[in-house]
């Protein structure tokens, strides 16, 4: 009886925890504008740093103001979007401590190298393989948060994630004997590195921005992005005192185009994007997103080059697909309820 009783408890609780995901509409809204606030910014920044070049494949500007530029937007974005809330009369909720501040450092800087790998890794594989080398940064992430935040993944969403893996190697195939990645070997070093310090600044946010299990009893989003940016200014105003050729006279934006300035718009947009996705939903969301614009990116850069997307590249974004839809699937709460119940039989 005893047994009975827990499985139909357990069913209540299955029931119910189902119930719960389900979002309120105004909920659902925010985040599906999130999502493809993140898509559509994601898919012009890469584009947009890709035109941004000289003929020769250069940059005309200093690559490090770039991130820098987008932390500042960022932070005046945010405390733009936390005095209007106030304004408004919408709760605003504030709490301050030197230990929890100092924290937002550590997501900063990871988001700080990862951007800055980004000119280089499209200097040197090109923004299409940029965006599918990215894909990588599901497993990491996966990786990261088993490590980080405790979430265990199932076996099959692990299969799915070797599914991806594949599917991004067999996009840098050569077209010729196939059996070479295309770009040189320090290009897919840092490619590996970004992944990695991308998906940990991820993580890292996610425990941040979240910190408590009830959303509604932590700071207000727009006072966390500003804890955070601001330490994205400092780290983007270190790198043009110690680590560029940054000249005064010339001014801090010489060299730039309306394809820079845009990129930076598109990237603080998205930049903004992501912390709400982190804070509201997950960061295998955020991956599932960046995915999501591989497509877009190979047809606008073979578009703008005049060139056909090739077979291997197409089974590549296929298999990229299948391996989020297959991760993405989510299992009916009645079917774990009624394996328990066979289990105590």
């Amino acid at each position: 009886m005893k047994a009975v009783e827990d499985a139909k408890e357990y069913d209540h609780r299955c029931i119910l925890k189902s119930s719960n995901r389900s979002s309120s509409p105004s909920s659902l809204i925010a985040k599906i504008f999130s999502c493809a606030a993140l898509l559509i910014f994601t898919v012009s920044a890469t584009v947009l740093t890709d035109i941004s070049r000289a003929v020769d494949g250069t940059y005309p500007y200093n690559t490090f103001v770039i991130p820098c530029a987008v932390e500042a937007a960022k932070l005046l974005v945010s405390t733009v979007m936390l005095f209007t809330t106030y304004i408004f009369g919408y709760s605003v909720r504030l709490s301050f401590s030197y230990s929890g501040f100092l924290l937002f450092a550590l997501p900063a800087f990871c988001y700080f190298v990862s951007n800055n790998c980004m000119f280089y890794i499209i200097r040197e594989l090109g923004p299409t393989t940029y965006q599918i080398t990215s894909n990588l940064k599901v497993l990491s992430t996966a990786l990261l948060m088993r490590v980080c935040l405790d979430r265990k993944l199932s076996w099959t969403k692990w299969k799915a994630l070797v599914l991806l893996v594949l599917g991004s190697v067999n996009a840098e195939l050569t077209d010729g004997d196939g059996k070479h990645l295309r770009g040189s070997f320090l290009g897919y070093f840092v490619v590996i590195s970004s992944c990695f310090i991308s998906s940990l600044g991820g993580v890292l946010s996610e425990k941040l921005l979240k910190g408590t299990t009830d959303l509604h009893l932590s700071d207000c989003i727009h006072w966390q992005n500003i804890q955070l940016y601001f330490f994205g200014v400092i780290f983007g105003l270190l790198s043009l005192m110690f680590f560029s050729d940054f000249n005064v006279s010339d001014g801090i934006l010489h060299g730039f185009n309306f394809a820079a300035y845009s990129a930076v718009i598109a990237l603080t947009v998205s930049g903004v994007s992501v912390s709400f996705i982190l804070k509201y939903i997950d960061n295998i969301a955020k991956c599932f997103v960046m995915t999501a614009s591989t497509l877009c990116v190979a047809w606008i850069h073979t578009s703008l080059k005049n060139e056909n997307i090739s077979l291997r590249l197409l089974s590549s974004i296929v298999l990229t697909f299948l391996a989020l839809d297959q991760y993405n699937a989510k299992k009916s709460p009645w079917m774990s309820c009624s394996k328990l119940r066979l289990a105590q039989k």
